[in-house]
């Protein structure tokens, strides 16, 4: 039986950069390819999820949740579609 991993590694995280008023800020970047392979794993309301961790040794990194991993299914509830609904109704 084939077994799909359930998070796939895509994308560059930077070094933390924390400022003086607190902020704390990660750059994150893809490449054209990631972002089209980033595309496979889109959920039936049009969205592709991605986790950002951070160990505890302060470094980061972007996981992207494979929603066919394991026979996990994502349904088309009412609140997903109300959304990807309404967004067609913005003026850009």
């Amino acid at each position: 039986m084939d077994q799909q991993k359930k998070d796939v590694y895509i994308g560059y995280v930077g070094d933390r950069k924390e400022f003086d008023s607190g902020v704390v800020k990660y750059s994150i970047s893809f490449k054209e390819a990631q972002l089209d392979e980033m595309k496979k794993y889109l959920t039936g309301a049009g969205n592709v999820n991605v986790d950002f961790i951070i160990k505890t040794d302060g470094t980061a990194f972007t996981s992207v949740f494979n929603p066919r991993a394991n026979g996990t299914k994502y349904s088309n509830s009412q609140a997903n579609q109300t959304v990807a609904q309404g967004s067609s109704d913005l003026p850009f």
